[in-house]
């Protein structure tokens, strides 16, 4: 036996029987714009003759005698012959030969009938070839044909619709035909679309809410029949007509409410989630958010807590969206559209909040970032962005990984490389991050030379060849950082300025320049401590203690809160007292310094020396730095 599926329209097997198998339905191949079948059922495909040197199309009108093992009864025989009509009918059509294809479909027609759809199909063809009489009279027929399908009473209205003109009285036949139509098939929400779609074409208002009305009444349980009408129902009351909202909430959401109630008893997610979309539409926002509640409540599906998180948020409701979304990507989170939406949310919250709450929200914005990019992949900007996120968190750790991952994929990206310097920097592999600097700026010469006219770019390079002690090479550096500074941001050039001079005073060298960096520093920026304490740091090693006292102490008091790092102007101030003899304010101020923990391992020693203190043990502290890091830019 042949199965259905291995079956060609274009193989030898032609004639189709129906032999021993239960019907199936068989349906042409579709058409643009048109969807039908032929309305016979089959079972098993034979050929009647031999599969070699079989004919090229079915020879209907054959007069070959038929071999007796093979004749048919009459009602198969005549089944078989409308099947060989049709293929023929097929095949004549794919060829562009259509008035040939007609008379094998009309032929098809007499022996076996066939849906509404694919009479549609053929009264179109026949309009070309046999007028519009002949059309019309097979629609008509079609209508006779199916008494419990209002199908044809529709495509009788398309027909009209398309074909109607001031010499036809198509439209007056298809009014009769749409009114018989809502008598005949009152369940039906097809009549009632049908014929609110020509009332409205003949703008004919009145009638097409009438035919709502009557709608209205019928007792169907099914929630299409209420959704449907539902959209017929937009149609007659547009919600675009603003004059009209108040009638079109009143008539349209009628239709709306039943097919809820429906949807709900049937648990139909599908159409809930429907109406809650025409809700939304229509601005009724509470309404829509308490149906995608329910759903969510149910059956947690991610259509319903994608429109729960839109929706809260466009009902103004930042905290629900939030838990929505939070909630969505938990229970799906290979979702990545949701994992970089919440990635998003988070860096949004992250801007308005201060201290830990900012590095929390940067941390949950990195890390859903990165799953979206595990997830779904991404391209280099994805991966700038996630890297961007990660930085902004403080785990250094996590954030050389990172780009070290970014730069595998992306070896001549500029931006990774630059990405990759500061990363290495930040877990202080100095002279790693500086020679990285150096080949990203060798590749940005050609990809991207706008990044070697960044202040900041050459800011962060001197910082690296700093801290790896390449002095001279740094001083150009943050000299061409200030050069690019523009001159409307005074506070970026006086950081640099600090930190470049800050640099020349630990190595107690061009003091003269450091001073002439360190004073425009404090005139660009007044009363910022870490500027004062430079400045204090220079006359100590100038020399002039009673002068950097004067400083060291005024950044003292410009100091609102202390931090480890802070221990630094303590611990100089200390140095200072003990320069001019002032032994018991130099301890008060190295005790102040120990209080305050600092991470700066030679402050700690100094302290614990000059105190006569064990020094205590420290399994956890960070790599040794050298003596007076300079404070960071600000």
């Amino acid at each position: 036996m042949l199965a259905l599926e291995n079956i060609s329209w274009h193989s030898p097997c032609y004639f189709v029987v129906r032999v021993l198998m239960p019907p199936m339905k068989m349906s042409p191949r579709p058409r643009p714009g048109l969807r039908f079948g032929t309305g016979l059922s089959f079972g098993i495909l034979l050929s009647v003759g031999s599969l070699h040197g079989a004919p090229t199309r079915a020879d209907v009108q054959s007069n070959e005698p038929v071999a007796a093992d093979l004749s048919l009864q009459p009602t198969r025989e005549k089944l078989a012959q409308a099947h060989a009509h049709y293929v023929s009918a097929r095949m004549l059509e794919d060829e562009g030969r259509m008035r040939e294809a007609l008379g094998h479909y009309l032929a098809f027609l007499e022996k076996g009938g066939a849906e509404p759809d694919l009479v549609a199909h053929i009264a179109e063809m026949a309009l070309n070839y046999q007028g519009m009489e002949a059309a019309v009279k097979l629609l008509e027929d079609a209508i006779k044909a199916s008494p419990a399908s209002s199908q044809p009473y529709v495509n009788f209205t398309n027909f009209a619709l398309t074909h109607s003109s001031a010499e036809n009285d198509l439209l007056t036949r298809a009014a009769t035909a749409a009114a018989e139509a809502m008598s005949r098939f009152p369940h039906s929400a097809d009549a009632y679309e049908n014929a609110v779609r020509l009332y409205l074409s003949q703008k004919e208002r009145a009638k097409a809410a009438e035919a709502l009305e009557r709608a209205a009444k019928q007792p169907v349980t099914e929630a299409e029949y209420w959704l449907r009408l539902g959209r017929a129902a937009q149609e007659v009351w547009p919600l675009a007509d603003t004059e009209q909202r108040g009638e079109h909430l009143t008539r349209v959401n009628v239709f709306f409410d039943k097919a809820m109630l429906r949807a709900r008893e049937a648990k139909d997610e599908a159409a809930e989630l429907w109406i809650a979309d025409y809700f939304l539409f229509s601005n009724q926002l509470d309404r829509a958010a308490t149906i995608c509640e329910w759903v969510v409540q149910r059956s947690g599906s991610l259509d319903s807590r994608k429109r729960l998180v839109r929706l809260y948020e466009a009902l103004e409701r930042p905290d629900d969206s939030l838990k929505a979304l939070e909630a969505l990507v938990s229970a799906y989170p290979t979702d990545v559209e949701h994992q970089r939406l919440l990635a998003g949310r988070y860096e949004q919250r992250g801007r308005t909040a201060f201290g830990e709450d900012r590095k929390e929200f940067a941390k949950k914005a990195a890390e859903h970032f990165e799953a979206a990019l595990q997830a779904g992949g991404g391209d280099v900007d994805d991966y700038i962005k996630a890297a961007t996120y990660i930085e902004s968190t403080g785990d250094d750790e996590r954030f050389e990984r990172f780009t070290a991952r970014a730069q595998q994929l992306y070896p001549g990206e500029p931006r990774v490389g630059y990405l990759r310097a500061l990363a290495l920097n930040s877990v202080k592999k100095h002279a790693d991050a500086a020679k990285m600097f150096e080949d990203t700026a060798k590749l940005a010469k050609t990809r991207l030379p706008d990044l070697l006219n960044d202040a900041g770019y050459h800011f962060s390079w001197g910082a690296a060849l700093e801290r790896s002690g390449q002095f001279d090479a740094a001083a150009k550096a943050f000299e061409k950082s200030v050069d690019l500074t523009p001159p409307d941001n005074p506070p970026s050039a006086a950081s640099t300025m600090n930190y470049w001079g800050y640099m020349w005073v630990e190595q107690d060298k061009h003091l003269d320049k450091a001073e002439t960096l360190l004073r425009k520093a404090n005139e660009l920026r007044p009363d910022v401590p870490a500027f004062i304490d430079s400045l204090g740091w220079l006359y100590f090693r100038q020399g002039k203690y009673d002068k950097a006292l004067t400083e060291l102490e005024r950044a003292e008091k410009l100091m609102e809160e202390w931090t480890p790092e802070d221990a630094e102007i303590l611990d100089h101030i200390a140095q200072t007292h003990q320069k001019l003899g002032n032994a018991d304010k130099a301890r008060e101020y190295w005790q102040r310094a120990l209080d305050l923990n600092p991470p700066q391992e030679p402050i700690r020693q100094r302290a614990e020396s000059e105190l006569g203190l064990k020094p205590k043990p420290q399994p956890n502290a960070p790599p040794e730095e050298k003596p007076g890091t300079p404070p960071a830019a600000n």
